[in-house]
C-alpha cells in the first residue's frame, strides 16, 4: 500500500504449496551434493524434491488464467521457479521476464524483490522494498518488457577510434561536457577503456587483447589514441563520471601518467545522501536507472573462451548505467538540500589521490629486523605447545584446534552465534581458560602466537610496491560516520594505513614491535603530529551534553585517564600507563562504530578481551 499498490488488485499465491520442515526450502530443494536422493530430479539446475516440480506447474496454469502484466516475486524461490536465476540480494528490482512455458502471446514481465519474511529479519532494507515495489507499480501499467535501446562501439579499428575521440573532444572545447569513465583491469594493468556521453551511448576502447598478445594496437595507433584521451579527459571542460573512481585513477596515472579530470563520484554522491546505505554500481543502479537489469556477473564470468566482446560490453555498460546514476543522484542531492555537503566531499577526491599515489618511505633494515623478532617469538611458542602436547599444532587449523579441545581435552564445545558450527576462535578458547585453569597457560600461547602471526603477516610483511614504497587506498566514502576507511592500494600492495599499532603491552602481556617506526621520512623531510588534542572527544562530548566529561575538559584534566581509573579500579593509572592508551583506543573506536573484532585487530589483543572491554 505504501509503494501504491492495492491488495484487491494483485493475485497472491505460492511456488510451493506445502509449508517444508522447519520452514527451511533446502529440505525442498537440496543445495549440496550430499543432500539429494533419489526422490530428487533436476529442475533449473537444482534438484529438487516432487512438490516443488508439481507447485510450479501449478503456477504455469494460474499465470495463463490471470495474464498478470507484471508478477512480483518475492523471494528466491519464487524468482527461481519464474527465471532460472538465484540469488536475491544480486538480481532483486531488476526487470526480467517469465521463462516458463506458458500458452500466452507475450511475454510476461517478472520483478524480484526480498520476501516479508527477510525484511522481518532485516528491518533496514524494508525502504529498498518498498523503492523495489513502486518500480512494480508503474511497470504493471502495461505488459510490454522495455530494454534499454543500448548503442555501443565495441571492437573498433583505429580510424573509428579515432573519429569518436575526436568527435567527443570537440564537444568538451565547445562546451562543459559530462563523460562517464570507466575501466576493466587484468594483470594489474588497464584492459579497456569505456566512455558514454549519454545513458545510452558508449564506446570501449580496448588496449588489451586475449586474440592479439602483442596488444589491440601497434605501437603509434596506440600513442596517438593515448594522446586524444589524454586531451579529451583532462580538458577543463570535461565533467568526468566515475564510480569509484580513485581505483581507476590509480590506473590511469600509472599505465598513461594523466589523471582525468573528475567532477562527480556517483559513490561518493550516494555517500552524501545515504552513507548507511550499500553504494557499489549495481546496487545504484537498482535504486536510480529506468530500467534496471543486474548486468555485473557478465564481468565476473569472462573469460579467453567467451571472447573479449562480452567484456567490452560489459565495460561500456558500466560507464552508461554510471551516466544515468549521476543524473539521478544530482536530483537527490539538491530535493535533499546537501549541496554544500556534496560539494565539499566531491573535492576531497584530488588531494586524497595524491596522498595515496604518495605513499611511504619503508625502512627495509627494520622492516627485516622485525621480521626476524617476530619469527623468533613465534618459533619460541611453537616449541613450547610442541613440547608440551608432544605433536605438531596448526593453530590456523579449526579441524585440529577442535580435535585438541573437544576431542582430547573433552570440553563442552561453544558454538558461533552466526554460522551455528563448532568454533575454536578467540572468544571461544578464552571462555575454555575461564571455565579449565589448567589450559589457561595453553590458550595464552595459542593467543600469542595468533596476535604474533597478524602483526607479522598484516604489517611487518604486507606488500609494497614497485618502488619500494608502502600505499594504500583511501576510501571518502568507506564508512557511515564520514570518517575515511583504508585498504591496500589497487595493485595489491600495501595495506590499511589508518590504523597502524603502536604495539608494546602490560608487564605480564606480550610485547609487540611498533610497527609505526618502519615508516621514516623521505630525505629533506621530517615527520611531525599535527592532530588537535581530543578533538575528536570534545566533539562528541559536546554532542552528546554529557556534563562531567565537559568539566573534566574544562578543568585541563584527561577524561580518558579519569575513566581509566574507574574501569580498572586503580587510581594510580596516568596518561602514560598502557591501560590508558587501550581504553582510549576503545572509547575512541567506538565513537566510529567499531566492532570487537576490528579493535583487537588493530590493538594486538584477543577478540574476547576486546568484547569484555
Amino acid at each position: 500500500q505504501e509503494a501504491g499498490i492495492m491488495r484487491s488488485s494483485c493475485f497472491l499465491t505460492n511456488v510451493i504449496r506445502v509449508q517444508p520442515p522447519g520452514g527451511d526450502i533446502k529440505n525442498f530443494i537440496a543445495e549440496r551434493k550430499k543432500d539429494v536422493t533419489s526422490q530428487h530430479t533436476l529442475i533449473r539446475d537444482r534438484y529438487c524434491l516432487p512438490v516443488v516440480a508439481e507447485g510450479i506447474s501449478l503456477l504455469q496454469r494460474e499465470i495463463e488464467m490471470v495474464k498478470p502484466n507484471i508478477i512480483i516475486a518475492l523471494g528466491n524461490v519464487s524468482m527461481w521457479a519464474l527465471t532460472g536465476n538465484w540469488g536475491i540480494t544480486t538480481w532483486r528490482s531488476s526487470t526480467l521476464e517469465c521463462d516458463l512455458p506458458l500458452a500466452l502471446d507475450r511475454p510476461v514481465k517478472v520483478i524480484p524483490t526480498f520476501s516479508p519474511t527477510l525484511i522481518m529479519r532485516q528491518w533496514s532494507w524494508r525502504q529498498i522494498m518498498i523503492h523495489d515495489l513502486r518500480r512494480c507499480k508503474r511497470e504493471s501499467d502495461f505488459p510490454e518488457v522495455i530494454h534499454p535501446d543500448y548503442k555501443f562501439v565495441i571492437r573498433p579499428d583505429f580510424e573509428t577510434a579515432v573519429m569518436y575521440l575526436s568527435t567527443l573532444l570537440q564537444l568538451v572545447q565547445a562546451r562543459p561536457t559530462p563523460l562517464a569513465i570507466d575501466i576493466e583491469t587484468r594483470s594489474g594493468h588497464i584492459a579497456c577503456i569505456g566512455i558514454a556521453w549519454t545513458k545510452l551511448e558508449a564506446i570501449c576502447i580496448p588496449l588489451m587483447c586475449s586474440e592479439r598478445v602483442e596488444g589491440y594496437w601497434s605501437e603509434e595507433e596506440e600513442a596517438e589514441i593515448a594522446f586524444l584521451l589524454y586531451q579529451l579527459l583532462t580538458h577543463p571542460n570535461c565533467e568526468g563520471l566515475g564510480q569509484n573512481f580513485s581505483y581507476d585513477a590509480q590506473y590511469f596515472w600509472r599505465h598513461l601518467h594523466f589523471i582525468p579530470k573528475l567532477a562527480r563520484d556517483t559513490m561518493i554522491a550516494q555517500h552524501v545522501c545515504f552513507s548507511n546505505m550499500l553504494k557499489g554500481l549495481d546496487f545504484l543502479s537498482s535504486m536510480y536507472c529506468e530500467h534496471h537489469v543486474y548486468w555485473k556477473d557478465d564481468g565476473k564470468t569472462w573469460d579467453a573462451k567467451t571472447g573479449e566482446d562480452q567484456l567490452w560490453s560489459y565495460n561500456c555498460e558500466d560507464a552508461v548505467r554510471t551516466f544515468e546514476v549521476d543524473i539521478a543522484e544530482q536530483r537527490n542531492v539538491d530535493s535533499m538540500q546537501l549541496r554544500t555537503v556534496h560539494d565539499f566531499q566531491q573535492s576531497l577526491f584530488l588531494p586524497v589521490l595524491r596522498t595515496m599515489d604518495k605513499g611511504l618511505r619503508v625502512d627495509t633494515a627494520k622492516r627485516g629486523a622485525f621480521a626476524m623478532e617476530l619469527l623468533e617469538e613465534i618459533a619460541k611458542r611453537e616449541q613450547w605447545l610442541y613440547d608440551v602436547l608432544g605433536e605438531q599444532l596448526n593453530i590456523k587449523s579449526p579441524k585440529q584446534m577442535s580435535e585438541l579441545f573437544y576431542g582430547a581435552f573433552q570440553q563442552k564445545p561453544i558454538f558461533n552465534r552466526k554460522s551455528g558450527g563448532i568454533t575454536t576462535d578467540d572468544e571461544a578458547i578464552s571462555r575454555i581458560a575461564d571455565r579449565e585453569p589448567l589450559l589457561r597457560p595453553l590458550v595464552k600461547v595459542i593467543q600469542e602466537l595468533r596476535s604474533l602471526g597478524v602483526f607479522l603477516s598484516t604489517f611487518v610483511n604486507a606488500p609494497l610496491d614497485v618502488d619500494g614504497r608502502m600505499r594504500c587506498s583511501f576510501n571518502i566514502a568507506g564508512t557511515e560516520t564520514f570518517r575515511f576507511s583504508s585498504s591496500g592500494n589497487a595493485f595489491g600492495s600495501g595495506l590499511n594505513l589508518q590504523n597502524i599499532p603502536k604495539g608494546g603491552g602490560g608487564p605480564d602481556a606480550l610485547q609487540l614491535p611498533n610497527i609505526r617506526n618502519l615508516f621514516i621520512p623521505d630525505p629533506g623531510k621530517t615527520f611531525f603530529d599535527i592532530d588537535l588534542a581530543s578533538a575528536d572527544l570534545r566533539i562528541v562530548v559536546w554532542e552528546a551534553d554529557e556534563p562531567e566529561m565537559k568539566a573534566m575538559l574544562r578543568e585541563g584534566a584527561d577524561p580518558y585517564t579519569e575513566i581509566a581509573k574507574e574501569f580498572y579500579h586503580d587510581p594510580t593509572i596516568t596518561k602514560k600507563d598502557p591501560r590508558r592508551q587501550t581504553f582510549k583506543s576503545f572509547a575512541h573506536g567506538t565513537n566510529y562504530l567499531g566492532t570487537a573484532k576490528g579493535l583487537a585487530e588493530r590493538l594486538g589483543l584477543g577478540v574476547a578481551e576486546a568484547e569484555k572491554t
